[in-house]
Formats: structure tokens, sequence, C-alpha cells
């Protein structure tokens, strides 16, 4: 979307990017991110919408602003630092800076070198008209030079997609990235490298890693990362893929040296956000941001699975046995609370019904009644008082026998 005067004041982290860099020098995302105080994946997309609205311009080390940027920041009613002078007291452009294969460079030889051809064709036409050149000579002269120059014109166009970005090497020196769309280089000179922009995925499966309380684990991650700075991902790395895959294994496993094995299973989204801002904090001058990252599988050893299946198993019989016993108290307890509230009526009614349930059914069965089994031994018992009555009195003396006689 393009940016104006409106969009970027409303816009406090876009208005605070062009503000840090106002003072005429280039800074990286890091120092603008720690400046605006927001996360690198913030900042980028900033830079990004930035850089196409031609606001801030790239360097080779970082970002600086641009001179359509500055006019804006001006227009706002916000002041600019003058530009720096250099050593030998000339000003710095602000925004278009001159070298040797420059602009000029690239107008000679789109501009000037068609021009020379057609000159050489003038000068031909003149020759045959005063009888200086054979016709045919002349024909074949021209044919040439129309053959160089559609050559010259095939070679010069190059069709960039929308999801490539076209980096351009003039005699070995990095002039800056062009495209998408059509894009003219100049042949023979300019040296050409397509950079894709769009989303990739790198899988590293079971890499094997050391927690802190010395336990082996082998971790699955996968993450996703994109180009968003072409001249850096080439003039900087020399094979972005490998390298971010690389720093990405070697990271995860300082990040896991810091955390003990319970938490490296309970703390999985911090450890994803913890390795990828140490990621960022390196990919970033690569020109690369990692935008997921994402721990899929935590493989322990086998003993230690193991245990934690008894564990678990454990637990969960504990919580059974818990639960069932706290249910059978709970029902109890309304059993309980249910016969106190019934009457003696009902309570004969549900006990007959009890009896007459035991007794169905084709086989045999012996069914004795609570008060069978009462009368049974209140019987016993009488008659056991019984018998102890008559044994005492059988071996117990007469009472009139032990009494002294008047004669004695």
């Amino acid at each position: 979307m393009p940016f104006t005067s409106e969009t970027i004041a409303a816009d406090g982290t876009s208005l605070q990017i062009l503000l840090f860099l106002r003072s005429n020098k280039s800074f990286s995302v890091h120092d603008i991110a720690r400046a605006v105080g927001q996360s690198i994946g913030e900042v980028w997309g900033r830079i990004i919408l930035l850089e196409k609205n031609k606001l801030i311009e790239v360097e080779k080390d970082g970002y600086k602003l641009s001179k359509d940027g500055s006019a804006m920041l001006l227009g706002l009613g916000y002041n600019i630092p003058k530009a720096m002078e250099d050593k030998k007291g000339k000003k710095e452009s602000e925004g278009f800076n001159i070298h040797p294969f420059g602009s000029l460079s690239e107008f000679f030889y789109w501009v000037l070198f068609p021009l020379f051809l057609m000159a050489v064709a003038f000068l031909i036409y003149d020759l045959v008209s005063v009888s200086m050149l054979h016709l045919s000579v002349a024909i074949t002269i021209l044919v040439l030079l129309i053959l160089i120059f559609v050559g010259y014109l095939a070679l010069s166009f190059k069709k960039v997609k929308e999801y490539e970005s076209l980096v351009i090497f003039r005699l070995g020196k990095c002039v800056g990235k062009r495209g998408p769309g059509p894009v003219l280089i100049i042949p023979f000179l300019d040296k050409p490298q397509s950079v894709d922009l769009r989303v990739k995925h790198q899988e590293v499966p079971h890499e094997t890693c050391i927690t802190q309380d010395n336990v082996q684990l082998d971790v699955d991650f996968v993450f996703y990362w994109k180009i968003q700075e072409p001249v850096w991902s080439i003039t900087k790395v020399s094979d972005p893929d490998e390298s971010i895959r690389l720093l990405a294994t070697a990271l995860l496993r300082a990040v896991i040296a810091h955390f003990k094995f319970n938490d490296v299973l309970n703390q999985r989204e911090s450890i994803n956000d913890l390795l990828k801002q140490k990621i960022d904090e390196i990919s970033t001058e690569w020109g690369v941001y990692v935008t997921t990252m994402e721990i899929r599988e935590i493989k322990p050893p086998q003993e230690i699975v193991d245990s934690m299946h008894k564990q678990v198993s454990a637990e969960w019989q504990r919580k059974a046995t818990v639960i069932q016993a706290e249910g059978e108290a709970q029902a109890l307890r309304m059993l309980n609370e249910a016969a106190t509230e019934m009457d003696e009526k009902t309570k004969s009614l549900k006990y007959y019904e009890t009896l007459k349930g035991l007794g169905e059914g084709s086989a045999t069965k012996y069914i004795l009644p609570v008060e069978l089994i009462n009368l049974a031994q209140g019987l016993a018992a009488k008659i056991d008082d019984n018998k102890e009555g008559s044994d005492h009195s059988e071996d117990s003396p007469d009472h009139d026998a032990l009494l002294p006689g008047p004669h004695e």
C-alpha cells in the first residue's frame, strides 16, 4: 500500500523507524528493533513496506533514510540533520549514490549504444550513396548490425517473477536488486542472480540434545523462513538454506541445555519463542527472517518412557481408587439418608420385596429370614440359661444341711 503523510502519522511504528533513521547513518535491523521497542518480525514487515514506497533505502550493512523519506518527515514538521561532510568536504547525497558503474553506464548501454548502431547504419548509407562502398557489402554490414541489436535486446531483457528478486553484479560489484517484472541489464557486464522470496521450510529430524539434568533427547522440529533482503542473502552468506539449518540445530542444543527434562516437555512454546529469538539475532544479518519455529516431537530414552508410563498408570490407578471410594461413601450416605426418612411399613415392604426377589429363579435356594434367625438365637440363649441354672443347682450343696443341728 502507498504510504502518505497521514498513514505514516497514524502508523506509530513506521514513524518511529523513519525518525530513528533520520541521522543520515545506516542501521541494522537489530538496532532499529531495539530503538522502536518492537519485535524483529514487526520491524521487518514495516521495513519492506517503507522500502517499497522508497522512504528508506538499503545499504551494505543496514538501512538509511532516503530522500523521499526525509521530505516526508519535513512535511510532518520534523527536523532533519544536515548531511555529514566527507573527508574531501563534499556533502553526501541523500538517497542517490553514483558509483563507477551506476546509472550513467546503464544509460550508455541502453540509450547511447543503440544510437551508436543507428549512426553506423547512416554512415554506411552515406558511403553507399557516394559509391564508396559496394551495395552487397553494405547490406551485409546492416544485417550484422541488426542481428547485433536484436541480440543486445535479447540479452538485456530479463523477466523476473512476482516471487523473485534479481540481484545484479556489475564487474563483480553488487549494484542492487531488480524486479519483479521486466528488467534490463547490461549484457556481458552484468551477472544477475535470482533469489526466491517465498517462505521455505526446513525439517530437522531426530536432533540429539542433552538437557540440564543430563537427559538425552531426540528432538524433531521444523521451521519456516524467508529471505527479506536478497542482496544480503547473497553477499553475506554463501548458502542460506544450509546455513540457517546448521544455525537452527546448533542453537536448539544450546537452548535445550538450559532446560530440565520436565520443563522441555511442558514448555514447548517458551522453547520455540526463545529459539526463534536466538536465530533472528544472527539470521537478520544475512537478510533471512524465521517466521515460525515449531518442535514437533520429543523422544526421551526408552527407560524414561517406561518409567513415565508406570508413573502415569499408578497415578491413574490411585485416582480411580479414590474416586471409587468416594462414590461408594456417597452412595452409602445417600442410602442411609433415604433409609432414615422411610417409615416402618415401607421398610417392611422393601424387605418382603427383597425376599421375593431372592427366591425367584430355577435354582434351589434356602433363605432364612432375619426373624427366624433372631428367634433361633433367642431360643438358644434361653436354653443355655436354663442349662446353666440346672447345673448350678446340682453342683451347689444343700443350704439346710450345712446349718448346724439343734443337738450339736
